[in-house]
């Protein structure tokens, strides 16, 4: 069942468009979506509030989902705390998703919902078929997620 969790209000990360970038949504394209972010925006701001939903629970607009939990149920340790929803109004639509976390701030009630990154699902959770059963690459997938949303960009990597 969803669970409603209130917000005090969300904020965009100031990592947004450089991850956003890294996942080949460049300023041009991410402009295009501008619109659509910000309509959700004004969703979860209007209540102060977001629901929640599970892997068994058929998607609402504004929704979002848990992406720690994988559809047979087993975790990814990366991923603990992220949550994801659809970008468009659509339901033929899901790709790009946002990337959204809540965040404590001191003084605050209720936490921020931070927006961190637009994704398309073959980035953030693999290609449908033998990807997603290949440890290796999706090890890698969510290194790479969990590296960038820590500022660590992958033309960094090579200097490490």
């Amino acid at each position: 069942m969803a669970i409603r969790k209130k917000i005090s209000h969300v904020e965009t990360s100031t990592l947004f468009k450089a991850i956003s970038n890294e996942y080949g949504f460049d300023d041009e394209v991410i402009l295009s979506y501008f619109q659509d972010i910000d309509d959700l925006q004004r969703l979860w701001e209007k209540n102060n509030e977001v629901w929640v939903y599970s892997k068994d629970e058929r998607y609402q607009y504004g929704w979002i989902k848990e992406s720690h939990l994988k559809q047979d149920g087993s975790l990814v340790p990366l991923y603990i705390g992220l949550h994801h929803t659809r970008v468009m109004d659509d339901d033929e639509e899901s790709d790009p998703l946002l990337v959204v976390s809540f965040e404590t701030r001191e003084g605050l009630a209720d936490p921020v919902l931070v927006i961190l990154t637009m994704v398309d699902h073959s980035d953030m959770f693999g290609e449908l078929g033998e990807e997603k059963h290949d440890r290796v690459k999706m090890a890698q997938i969510h290194k790479k997620l969990d590296d960038l949303l820590q500022g660590k960009h992958s033309v960094d990597k090579g200097q490490q």
